[in-house]
């Protein structure tokens, strides 16, 4: 493998409309699909439904954010990129999120690697965690070898991933013994919706995925805004065909104690339904873990490259000119989240990490309308004056989503924080004019 640190050149544009809307729906409908459904279910119950339409509501405000700040301000940092240029005098915002974003990337890399591992339980007898973490290293050779050959893998998964489960969904609803009118009913435990939201909402983070690779697009002020909106649009359609489809076979007691909630849905249509959703599980999962492998490399180059970390982040490769020490460094964290081996706290600490980062992409797309009002805004949103009313929405919900969580998960954002930190602190003291 060629490798190179021609940082000037930057990333290959390669990546038109079809592939980005592609990755970001691959992104989106991965893991969490598979994996969280039941911690869901035991907090909302019933009530799952509603958690699923609320975190797609939620998780809307932040989409149409992103298509704002990404086309107008694309760059592989994503929100790290974002945050630079819109508080230009205070770099310790921009560093703080993008750890924020590199926590919640690794933590998401480990809980879709995990759930693979467990689905895989199925046909190998090995330990999901040796399983999750020999996954984590293929996905991370694939993304060294370049962005046109990942992308590619990433696309023909996606397109899988998705017929299945729509196959899955349309035949769930059609002859599924629970009736729709039965099976969605208002919640009496409203409290347990919202949590059972918050617990779902990192399934529908990857935006910020979509975002870090706005470099790599060929015409970012044209294809970003529409990918965005295109993977908005068709994984809330999947995901809420989806619950129907689930809760027209299983009831959410059920879903609550089950360790593969989807395919044990599945399975009560007979037949081969659910090896057939396991395998889809699997090349999901699969592709989520490349996904999130693609996306972490990128932001910790953007961040190398502005000095915000190590410059030897900002490797590339001569040949793919993929950020490959970046690629490790990312493999290298998730492995530790894999190691705990809890699907359901991993997922918890992605969710938060995603909720406070959704408050501050829409906090910056709030201020720019005011610091920065001439700037070329390829996709604006509709606003009261120069107000951007859905931003505004945007960090209210997710600000609400973040206090929904247990202390050690705090605890461990925590440290993770800090930890990540440190380079930062290194670097500020031996370069006090850091670059802005």
């Amino acid at each position: 493998m060629a490798v190179g640190n021609e940082n000037s050149k930057g990333l290959t544009k390669s990546l038109g409309l079809v592939r980005l809307s592609l990755y970001g729906v691959g992104t989106i409908i991965g893991a969490g699909i598979y994996s969280v459904i039941a911690p869901a279910a035991g907090a909302a119950g019933d009530g799952i439904w509603l958690s699923f339409l609320l975190a797609a509501v939620i998780s809307g405000f932040s989409g149409l954010s992103y298509a704002e700040i990404a086309s107008a301000l694309p760059g592989a940092g994503a929100e790290h990129n974002f945050l630079r240029k819109t508080f230009p005098d205070a770099p310790a915002i921009a560093f703080a999120v993008g750890v924020f974003i590199a926590v919640h990337g690794a933590a998401t890399l480990a809980t879709v690697a995990l759930t693979f591992g467990n689905y895989a339980q199925t046909f190998l007898s090995v330990a999901p965690t040796a399983i999750a973490i020999g996954l984590m290293a293929v996905a991370t050779a694939i993304n060294v070898s370049g962005i046109g050959k990942a992308s590619f893998v990433s696309a023909a998964l996606t397109v899988f991933q998705v017929c299945c489960l729509v196959g899955f969904a349309a035949f769930a609803i059609s002859i599924g013994p629970r009736p729709i009118t039965d099976a969605v009913t208002w919640p009496a435990n409203f409290a347990g919706v919202v949590q059972g939201t918050a617990i779902l909402f990192f399934i529908y983070s990857g935006y910020e995925h979509m975002a870090s690779l706005s470099e790599e697009a060929r015409r970012p002020e044209r294809d970003l805004w529409r990918a965005f909106m295109i993977a908005l649009g068709v994984t809330t359609v999947v995901y809420l065909a989806v619950i129907l489809g689930v809760l027209s076979l299983i009831e959410a007691e059920q879903l609550a104690g089950s360790q593969f909630p989807l395919a044990d849905a599945a399975a009560r249509l007979g037949g081969a339904f659910g090896i057939v959703i396991i395998g889809a599980a699997l090349l999901a999962t699969a592709n989520a873990v490349l996904s999130a492998s693609l996306s972490g490399s990128r932001l910790l180059f953007g961040m190398s490259r502005a000095g915000d970390l190590p410059k030897i982040l900002s490797s590339i490769t001569t040949e793919g000119r993929s950020p490959w020490v970046g690629a490790l460094a990312f493999l290298a964290v998730a492995i530790v989240f894999a190691a705990v081996g809890e699907i359901g706290f991993v997922a918890s600490l992605s969710s938060l990490g995603v909720t406070l980062v959704f408050a501050a992409i829409n906090t910056a797309v709030v201020v720019l309308r005011f610091t920065q009002p001439d700037l070329e805004r390829p996709f604006r949103l509709p606003s009261i004056g120069k107000l951007p009313v859905t931003a505004v929405l945007g960090i209210l919900s997710s600000l609400v989503l973040a206090a929904q969580y247990e202390w050690k998960v705090y605890l461990a954002f925590s440290a993770a924080f800090i930890l990540g930190a440190l380079p930062y602190l290194i670097i500020s003291c031996n370069s006090p004019r850091m670059m802005r």
